[in-house]
């Protein structure tokens, strides 16, 4: 009867312990938690350096053709953070964090034959130096923070600069990859004959939806960003055919 209530006795310490244990798991899993909340929090509003931004980019192309014009376009999501330097976060001891998700410009001109603008070239700063060109001097942090409020409220559409265009291709055959060549934007008669010309490169900040599914309706081979390479592998480290320059993440990033 002794050695029974002892192991009864220390049956129940054993569960208590357990519980203990588990009780002390849960409750830093809480607070890792609540920490990890509280950070999420602090990144969208002001209080203690964090500052972070978000808009729409809508990017549209213009293109004569000898049956009329045709067009295409694509809207992007952008986002930018300033994060302060006690945080730890940001690509330079708090410097700031960005990212752009979306797919590329594309434009049927009919046959066949497409005109993609790509995501190479093409980021979450296009919309700010579209709008709010470089200044003569470096901002402050808090003068470039308005820049951002300016650009975050912004519902407007601007013609973009040409050292803001995109890389701009083309396929001889839509079905292969390796295919691919770029396209000179003051010379679209090289690639697709008399008659075809680049108008115009737009680029708006808008409240449309981010687009999706136009790039996978033509482009039926793409992968995951982002690899693999529009090429095979040559071993060279010169002379790097085009084809290996571009990849399956320039044209759709999620």
């Amino acid at each position: 009867m002794l050695v029974s209530g002892l192991q009864r006795a220390g049956m129940a310490m054993s569960r208590m312990w357990i519980g203990h244990a588990q009780f002390s798991g849960a409750h830093a899993v809480f607070r890792a938690g609540l920490f990890a909340c509280l950070m999420l929090t602090l990144a969208g509003c002001d209080m203690f350096g964090f500052r972070s931004w978000s808009w729409h980019q809508k990017l549209t192309l213009m293109v004569e053709t000898p049956e009329g014009p045709r067009s295409g376009s694509a809207v992007s999501a952008a986002w930018f953070q300033m994060t302060p330097k006690w945080s730890g976060v940001g690509d330079s001891a708090g410097a700031s964090n960005s990212s752009l998700s979306g797919e590329a410009v594309v434009v049927d001109l009919g046959e066949g034959r497409y005109l993609f603008a790509l995501l190479k070239g093409y980021n979450e700063f296009t919309g700010r130096l579209a709008f709010f060109p470089r200044p003569q001097k470096p901002l402050s942090k808090e003068e470039d923070a308005a820049v951002y409020d300016q650009l975050e409220a912004l519902r407007a559409s601007t013609e973009l600069p040409r050292e803001l265009t995109p890389l701009l291709v083309t396929f001889a055959d839509i079905d292969d990859p390796a295919s691919v060549a770029r396209v000179d934007p003051d010379d679209l008669a090289a690639h697709f004959g008399p008659g075809y010309a680049l108008s115009s490169i737009t680029l708006a900040i808008t409240d449309e939806p981010v687009t999706k599914g136009r790039v996978e309706a033509v482009l039926g081979w793409l992968g995951e960003y982002p690899e693999p390479k529009l090429g095979p592998a040559t071993g060279q480290t010169t002379n790097i055919p085009f084809n290996r320059r571009v990849a399956h993440g320039d044209f759709i990033r999620r």
